[in-house]
């Protein structure tokens, strides 16, 4: 392994984006921050954009600041959030600004693609869950509507791939954030079947892999940046999800992850896709990551108390996530809830939702607030048990171990809780895996690092994993029983 490399990593979230200069040497890998900036959606006549002029101009100062901090870089990378894309004509341009996932024209879409393919079929043919929002969706919404854009396209490139474009002016589509679109079938390759059956346009070109050196800036972004004339832009894990999977810190086999924040996800990497009716109906999805498949599900994480912490700590009174987590741990963990009951999604008050919650099932009220957060976090830790059975129900065999990576891992007690719950040691303390997980391939990409395992290991170098041992094994037996009794069978 060669030592002292420097890689920038643009990590575009919905809300804000970073530049992170990354520097990987002797085994151990830390970064540091040379620009952030905002991420707003602009509604314009009735449609939510991405303001994309604007966030490539941000990138761009990304890249400037990163020319500027006196480091020899030797790769750039970029990843996004899933599923929006944007269409370039016949000129190469860009045929109108991204539409933003949220944005209202999916609604109903399943009324009009179904009676064409039924979700189940889509889901046979790629893997991904059929989600209203995924890019094939989006698409046959354009289609539904008429969209003389859609009609105008050449070239469709997922977000990650269309900041690419304008960087290098390679058009190419790498298979983690395309896997996002519903577009590419379980065989890494264009859905074909997919695509004939809806009489979508010739618009799906190069297919690469995560790790692929796409080439140098183009020379109007390189007298832009005023530096990094012969750095390559590298197609990395384009899905900032599987950019952070890519980043994990597991070891052997037989493991899980828990990307836990204020949503959790919780998967594990399989050798291929599962895309039976009954991964569906679990609520899994199968994503692709660098070197291969991951089998996740989204679960609602530290959403909840985050909520609870919202509303308690508005007042005179200081209620804050260490105290939240202190009184927990004293109170008694009597009481339970459905942690992915649809009322949490977004109440207007989570602390009646809950209440609300416990008394329709029957059980005593909360006595305090620390038996309140307690019974979130139990039900959580019950919860990520309940869907590891799930894994194991799928792959055939159930994880012998966890790794907790993300936000979540400062919770000690939420750790501590998914050990006893979920009956196997527990392992957290990775964070920003995913500017790390972007960067890492990068390295791979330039035979820096060989393969998705040396990242691994780089990344046990790094940090300092918390280990958690199941304790309790009967009580937690009780727990799962009633957790199972008051989910039903959802």
């Amino acid at each position: 392994m060669a030592e002292g490399h420097f890689f920038l990593a643009i990590d575009l979230g919905a809300e804000s984006g970073r530049g992170e200069l990354v520097h990987l040497e002797a085994g151990k890998v830390s970064m540091e921050e040379v620009h952030r900036f905002s991420n707003r959606p602009v509604r314009l006549g009735g449609t939510l954009h991405w303001d994309f002029p604007f966030l490539f101009a941000e990138v761009t100062a990304a890249l400037r600041a990163g020319a500027g901090a006196g480091r020899k870089i030797e790769g750039i990378g970029v990843d996004t959030w899933g599923v929006d894309f944007g269409l370039l004509g016949a000129d190469g341009k860009l045929l109108g600004n991204p539409v933003h996932y949220r944005d209202g024209r999916t609604e109903r879409i399943h009324d009009y693609s179904d009676p064409i393919m039924p979700r189940g079929k889509i889901f046979a043919l790629t893997a991904y869950e059929p989600w209203a929002i995924s890019s094939l969706f989006q698409l046959l919404a354009m289609q539904r509507d008429r969209s003389p854009l859609l009609r105008a396209a050449e070239t469709f490139l997922n977000m990650p791939d269309l900041f690419n474009y304008f960087l290098v002016g390679i058009r190419a589509n790498e298979r983690s954030i395309l896997n996002t679109s519903n577009l590419m079938g379980t065989d890494g390759q264009w859905a074909t079947p997919v695509i004939q059956r809806f009489k979508l346009p010739e618009m799906f070109g190069r297919l690469v892999e995560p790790g692929t050196i796409l080439g140098p800036l183009t020379d109007g972004v390189r007298q832009e940046v005023g530096g990094l004339n012969d750095v390559p832009v590298i197609a990395t894990c384009g899905h900032d999800t599987s950019a952070a999977v890519a980043a994990l810190p597991g070891e052997g086999q037989d493991w899980a992850f828990l990307s836990c924040g204020t949503w959790s996800i919780l998967g594990c990497l399989i050798d291929k896709p599962v895309a039976t009716p009954r991964c569906l109906e679990l609520g899994f999805t199968n994503e692709y990551t660098l070197g291969g498949w991951y089998l996740a599900r989204n679960i609602l994480g530290l959403w909840l108390v985050q909520q609870l912490r919202r509303k308690w700590d508005a007042g005179g009174e200081p209620w804050d996530y260490d105290r939240m987590t202190a009184e927990a741990a004293k109170a008694k963990g009597d009481l339970l809830v459905d942690a992915a009951d649809e009322s949490f999604l977004a109440p207007a008050d989570m602390e009646q939702a809950l209440v609300n919650w416990i008394a329709k099932g029957g059980q005593a009220a909360p006595a305090g607030r620390g038996e309140l957060v307690r019974c979130v976090l139990e039900s959580l830790a019950l919860e990520y048990a309940r869907r590891l059975d799930s894994i194991g129900e799928l792959v055939g065999t159930r994880p012998k171990t966890l790794y907790i990576v993300g936000g979540g891992t400062a919770n000690k007690l939420l750790c501590q809780l998914t050990a006893d719950a979920c009956g196997i040691p527990v392992y957290a303390g990775a964070d920003q895996c995913t500017a790390l997980g972007n960067a890492l391939v990068q390295a791979v990409g330039l035979g820096v690092l060989k393969n998705r395992d040396e990242i691994h290991q780089v990344m046990r170098n790094s940090f300092t994993l918390a280990a958690y041992e199941p304790k309790d094994a009967g009580l937690w037996a009780d727990k799962a029983a009633r957790y199972a009794k008051l989910v039903g069978g959802k």
